[in-house]
């Protein structure tokens, strides 16, 4: 017997994040008998230990830096554990895995976990696309975590249809359900007054969530309610969202508590969870703020439509408008009827349509896909 076949799954980050969770609920979920996981990435951050806790092999892998450095440490790591197939998440893996794995001969599958197409510097966006289009034809599948993903990919040409496969995030919604209520932060541990009307978010502090609109949609709440914003995470537009916050004199009506390890925790306290993001694949926390009963209100981009059905399991705004955004919110925290009844649609929705246990039982239908036509060389008794 050949034994498993010996996986890679090569990250951008081991950072909380949606794209480390998702990892981990699929190798979490795939047949052991018949693959074997690695997981590789920079390992400075908290899931680096998530994944050692689980058994699952780790090794570093900078593919956060630029170079032929980290293409010459996959090479390695792909020849040392004698590696089957190289499955990425995030562009500088999806550069660095997909041609390790050509110059190897071996499998290669990438997810896009969104797809977010540089504008500046000028001509950014087109270079992208390019690489991306030629990095296309050098992979075995090209993974995308939503239907409308798959549908903006294929007008911008990345990846053919005979390598375009749908697999749809999906959580553990039970689990992260019973991790809000067993294990919830109390508001006053948030330094959220508990009389107070909460509008909160978990994510990567980055300009396409759209974090900016959302600071300015509270700002046009406060001044007609007792409002709070909780914003939990981190990122590299912190400094800018902090002087916005300043500018607009909302000091004590937004909160940042920081990235938080099991965000789900932060979820009891928040009374309407917003989404304002620019461009989406499919967000993993809006998924867990809709398995704990939380109703949504989204921006209509790709990834929101895929989830909220507007007026069943939540409500849909246009992006980039702060009004609209103000208004639809203000709407769901005068209505507590409302809001509950769009809670009970959101967690009805996520059980029934989000599972990852159907996301990772169709990812490692891909993966047989995608081995079989990199047929392993037969062992040679003796040799």
């Amino acid at each position: 017997m050949a034994g498993p076949a010996r996986i890679l799954e090569l990250l951008v980050s081991t950072d909380l994040g949606g794209g480390p969770a998702h990892v981990r609920d699929l190798v979490a979920r795939l047949p052991r008998a018949e693959f074997e996981v690695t997981v590789g990435g920079p390992l400075d951050g908290p899931f680096a230990e998530v994944f050692r806790s689980m058994g699952i092999d780790v090794v570093e892998v900078p593919t956060r830096r630029l170079g032929p450095g980290p293409l010459r440490r996959l090479r390695d790591v792909i020849e040392d554990r004698a590696i089957d197939l190289v499955h990425s998440h995030g562009k500088g893996a999806g550069l660095y895995g997909r041609l390790a794995a050509r110059r190897a001969g071996i499998a290669a599958v990438h997810t896009f976990h969104g797809i977010h197409v540089p504008a500046s510097p000028p001509g950014a966006g087109a270079a992208y696309l390019a690489l991306e289009r030629w990095l296309a034809r050098h992979s075995d599948a090209l993974i995308h975590v939503s239907a409308s993903q798959a549908r903006a990919a294929a007008r911008l040409r990345l990846g053919s249809e005979e390598s375009t496969r749908l697999v749809v995030n999906g959580i553990d919604a039970a689990r992260v359900a019973a991790l809000a209520a067993e294990r919830a932060l109390p508001r006053r541990a948030l330094g959220l007054d508990p009389e107070r009307l909460v509008v909160g978010t978990v994510a990567r502090f980055d300009p396409v969530k759209g974090l900016d609109v959302l600071v300015e949609a509270v700002a046009r709440l406060a001044t007609r309610s007792r409002v709070a914003l909780l914003l939990v995470g981190d990122g590299p537009e912190g400094a800018a969202l902090r002087t916005l916050v300043e500018r607009r004199g909302l000091r004590g009506t937004v909160l940042f508590p920081g990235a938080v390890p099991d965000a789900a925790r932060c979820l009891g306290a928040i009374d309407v969870y917003v989404s304002a993001s620019r461009a989406e694949g499919l967000p993993l926390a809006v998924l867990e703020a809709m398995a704990c009963r939380r109703p949504v209100v989204a921006t209509r981009v790709p990834g929101h439509v895929d989830v909220i059905e507007s007026g069943q399991s939540g409500v849909l705004v246009p992006p980039d408008d702060p009004d609209a955004l103000a208004r639809a919110v203000d709407e769901l925290l005068r209505e507590p009827a409302r809001r509950e009844a769009l809670g009970e649609g959101a967690r009805a929705r996520v059980e029934r349509d989000f599972s990852a246990d159907r996301m990772a039982a169709q990812t490692a239908e891909v993966y047989r896909d995608a081995l079989a036509r990199h047929p392993r060389p037969l062992a040679i008794p003796g040799v």
